[in-house]
């Protein structure tokens, strides 16, 4: 299977090296998204709706009578393509529309399967579709989840409606709806339920339908109408908003220009995240706006987007000095997170260097951070360094294992950053006494000489020395830092490209990604965001020493975004054994930190 990408003036194909097979994201810029494969081997798969503040799973797929098989899968950043030899299927979402289009070459008959539910609700009963056709010939499909006593503790109580409107340019050949029941190949692979009851609404043959989702009947029928009339403008006025974000035109298919093409889709990959009202952590999955994951992504933003973040994040420090993971969850001690609030001032930090802030807006910032400081060391401060709890940093799975309880390098690098903030911009002698403090007090009980420890008393070999120094490179001298990178890299350096999250020689260690079941998930799995970021630090440290390493990262980042997973977007992990696309398949710190090392990189 071919992967293609046509992103501004820039052309260029391969045969994808994917492991599984090619999917592809779509979005819609306001929360709604479409993900789909060749094979639909996965409940996440399907467009998504927004609709009153919720997402909600609308289709689950859509089949063409064919029995060609994908051969490639284009992406044109606004649109994906399926060519199936003699015929090709066009989908395209219109920005700040819940809206579908499917357009196929030839006229066939295309089933439409539905899956509506709130997304992540996997419940099976009480689940009620009925489908109409309109006055015009659109077909209307009415859904009634209700709660059902086999799975809940009342029965027949309506919880939501929703309704779906389908214009076409053809005819309907049935309306006579079934249950079909699916088994999802990917999902058995994840360890996950790999089963699920979908409901075969409708057949209709048609080159065009537009599928589009309301809270009433009337909304859907009016969006599906108007966006029907109008598909060729919306989709130039989306293929415009794309090729901004891609600055090169060359055709050329060299490996410097490959790279360049993956940073342009990075680029487009990761405005496809923005839900209306922030970033998304992750599609098909982690549609939630997390505060870590959104202010490490936020860097590849432009710097009056980056500084919008920011100062809102100001508004929810806590108490304690955090922010919560998900804004609005800080009554749940299950969303608090430790690292969060550091992101916020290294993003700050940044821009505060970029002379981005204006007199009130850097007032805003040294009361906020003031608040956080405070908070951190009344509340979490133990012996003189910040700790956190299990679970509570971005490595927040725990199999066998504490979750990384104690003080980590990675807070204490963010805490000094914070120090050294605030004495910039308070000019109080005392940020610079804590921070000298707490520096002599990491050197002294962290670093040997040779290696840095990952946490108190514990050398276990994880790369979060690497977001300690890009956090904080006043730690350690430069000299320093080559010799610590020297001494941890073979311990989890990966041939392809890639960093392991634990020490190989570890009892933890595990080659394979093992999904929903997370043993590997901090034990062994290769995260790209933080791939990308050892090879900014390693640029930073000596990048003539660290060359192969920071071209093969820069590599295997682009493979990824270029041919494996979902075509031109970052994924979120690989499996240590061999370079693949796991986890979610468009990561939004995936896609910027790439951005950041290709700019980096120059």
């Amino acid at each position: 299977m071919k992967a293609v990408h046509v992103l501004g003036n820039r052309a260029i194909e391969k045969d994808s090296t994917n492991e599984g097979e090619l999917s592809f994201v779509l979005s819609n810029s306001s929360g709604g998204f479409a993900h789909f494969s060749a094979s639909q081997s996965s409940k996440y798969q399907g467009f998504f709706a927004k609709i009153g503040g919720n997402l909600f799973k609308i289709i689950e797929s859509l089949k063409a009578s064919s029995e060609e098989k994908v051969s490639a899968v284009e992406n044109t950043g606004y649109s994906a393509i399926f060519y199936r030899g003699s015929f090709y299927e066009s989908f395209f979402m219109p920005q700040q529309k819940n809206s579908l289009v499917y357009q196929s070459s030839i006229e066939l008959p295309v089933e439409l399967f539905f899956d509506v539910m709130l997304a992540n609700d996997f419940r099976v009963w009480g689940r009620h579709y009925n489908v109409v056709k309109a006055a015009d010939d659109s077909i209307v499909m009415q859904f009634t989840k209700k709660t059902d006593n086999k799975e809940d503790n009342s029965n027949e109580k309506e919880e939501f409606k929703i309704f779906v409107a389908i214009r076409h340019d053809g005819f309907a050949v049935s309306l006579n709806g079934e249950w079909v029941n699916r088994s999802y190949i990917l999902d058995a692979k994840r360890n996950s339920a790999s089963e699920r009851y979908v409901y075969r609404a409708t057949t209709v043959t048609a080159k065009t339908l537009v599928i589009s989702a309301a809270a009433t009947a009337e909304a859907a029928l009016k969006e599906a109408n108007a966006v029907f009339k109008s598909i060729d403008k919306l989709k130039r006025e989306a293929k415009s908003h794309y090729n901004k974000l891609c600055g090169v035109s060359t055709k050329s298919g060299s490996s410097k220009n490959e790279i360049t093409l993956a940073a342009n889709a990075a680029s487009v990959a990761l405005d496809k995240l923005k839900s209306g009202s922030g970033l998304y952590a992750g599609l098909p999955w982690f549609f939630q706006e997390w505060s870590r994951d959104e202010l490490v992504s936020c860097v590849a933003l432009p710097a009056a987007e980056r500084k919008k973040v920011v100062l809102s994040y100001l508004d929810y420090i806590l108490e304690d000095g955090r922010v919560p993971i998900i804004i609005g969850s800080s009554d749940n001690p299950q969303n608090s997170s430790a690292d969060s609030v550091g992101w916020l001032f290294k993003r700050a930090s940044d821009l505060r260097a970029e002379g981005k802030f204006t007199g009130a807006e850097t007032k805003k910032l040294r009361a906020g951070l003031k608040k956080s400081i405070d908070g951190l060391l009344r509340f979490h401060s133990k012996n003189g360094f910040i700790t956190s709890e299990k679970n509570e940093t971005w490595m927040d799975t725990s199999y066998s294992d504490d979750g990384r309880k104690g003080a980590c390098i990675e807070i204490q690098a963010m805490q000094l950053n914070m120090y050294h903030l605030m004495n910039k911009l308070s000019k109080e002698k005392t940020y610079l006494l804590l921070e000298k403090s707490l520096r002599q007090n990491v050197r002294k009980f962290f670093w040997n000489g040779s290696m840095l420890a990952d946490r108190l008393n514990d050398y276990t070999t994880r790369p979060n020395i690497f977001i300690a120094a890009y956090i904080y490179p006043e730690l350690l001298s430069k000299k320093e830092w080559e010799a610590c990178i020297q001494s941890a890299l073979p311990k989890f350096w990966l041939d392809w490209g890639g960093l392991a999250t634990i020490d190989k020689a570890h009892s933890s260690f595990r080659s394979e990604h093992t999904g929903e079941t997370n043993e590997s998930y901090h034990r062994g799995d290769s995260w790209y965001w933080i791939n990308n970021i050892a090879a900014i630090v390693m640029h930073s440290v000596n990048k003539r020493k660290f060359k192969s390493y920071i071209e093969k990262i820069a590599a295997a980042s682009k493979n990824d975004i270029l041919w494996k997973g979902a075509v031109g977007c970052a994924s979120e992990l690989s499996s240590a054994k061999e370079q693949r696309a796991e986890g979610c398949l468009n990561q939004a710190w995936s896609n910027s930190t790439f951005i950041e090392l290709v700019r980096v990189l120059g």
